[in-house]
């Protein structure tokens, strides 16, 4: 497994203290889905990078520790509060105050010390985007969505390296997951290279970039407005509950096409943007959509008088 250079710039670096024995009996349960031991070695081996430890990426660096992934690199500046205690893992009465890259920190050694991990509390900046990303195989995006543009340092630097990078945004009560790998299609193009909405989004461009298609409860227009209005505070109405589905499913994508379970089991491999899933479990729907299909910016006024 590759060493972490000591002259980074993370916060701090916990090496791997590793035990064959107690690695081997805390995973045996994922024996039958990787292959045998040989693919659960494989998973060890997994390099994952996780920018953003909210309900979701907090979330998803502690399935990886249990999982069995052996280098973990994950990154947040933000601090805990109270009104993240609906939904992330690492909130609790103990780290309400604690900065969530610390927080995270203590939660994932607590499962397990036979990984690397690797702590960047500064958050994402241009100065250490591409190290950030050096060495891992695969990201996940999971940053804030104000402003956007250290996602698009994020990008920016996996597409460098070629990596696939995955992202889960919550939509009403459920779930947008995006893949994004190579050119064809960035996470500039799906923010339509707008850069002064990158800079400083509007609640009508979130609504419509992320958003979009909304779920069949929330095209009723005094709905839609209600909850664009919490877009406007610069917050997003999260249902606690939706971010641990995101997180599952993306987890399981990501491994899947780690491990090519999509020819193993012959199952559909994961989109890659402009295709991404819409999962929704109180309208039932499950389904692949094509953002370049969908409503342009300008249009949403438009739709809600015609729906009204």
């Amino acid at each position: 497994m590759t060493a972490f250079k000591k002259t980074n710039r993370a916060w701090k670096v916990f090496p791997t203290n590793w035990n064959e024995l107690t690695y081997n009996d805390r995973t045996k349960r994922n024996l039958h889905w990787m292959g045998g031991p040989e693919g659960q070695k494989k998973l060890r081996d997994l390099r994952v990078g996780v920018a953003g430890l909210g309900g979701i990426g907090g979330n998803l660096a502690e399935i990886m520790v249990r999982l069995g992934v052996g280098h973990i690199k994950i990154c947040d500046p933000d601090t805990l509060e109270n009104s993240n205690l609906n939904r992330q893992v690492i909130a609790n009465r103990q780290t309400i105050g604690m900065k969530k890259a610390h927080a995270s920190a203590m939660e994932l050694r607590n499962i397990a010390e036979d990984f690397e991990l690797v702590v960047y509390d500064n958050g994402l900046t241009p100065d250490n985007a591409e190290e950030f990303v050096s060495d891992l195989d695969m990201v996940i995006d999971e940053i804030d969505i104000f402003p956007l543009r250290p996602r698009v340092w994020l990008h920016q630097a996996a597409r460098k390296l070629n990596l696939p990078l995955y992202s889960g945004l919550v939509v009403g009560l459920g779930t947008h997951i995006f893949k994004f790998h190579g050119d064809q299609y960035t996470f500039e193009d799906f923010m339509m290279n707008n850069e002064a909405e990158i800079d400083n989004p509007s609640a009508n461009f979130i609504m419509d970039r992320i958003c979009n298609p909304a779920p069949s409860y929330l095209e009723d227009p005094t709905a839609r407005q209600s909850y664009q209005r919490t877009i406007e505070d610069r917050a997003v109405p999260i249902f606690g509950a939706s971010t641990y589905m995101a997180h599952s499913v993306i987890a399981i994508r990501m491994i899947a096409d780690y491990m090519g379970w999509s020819e193993k089991f012959g199952v559909p491999q994961t989109p890659v943007m402009p295709s991404f899933l819409k999962i929704d479990p109180l309208d039932l729907s499950f389904q692949v959509c094509n953002i370049q299909s969908l409503t342009a910016v300008g249009d949403i006024s438009r739709r809600k008088k015609k729906v009204g």
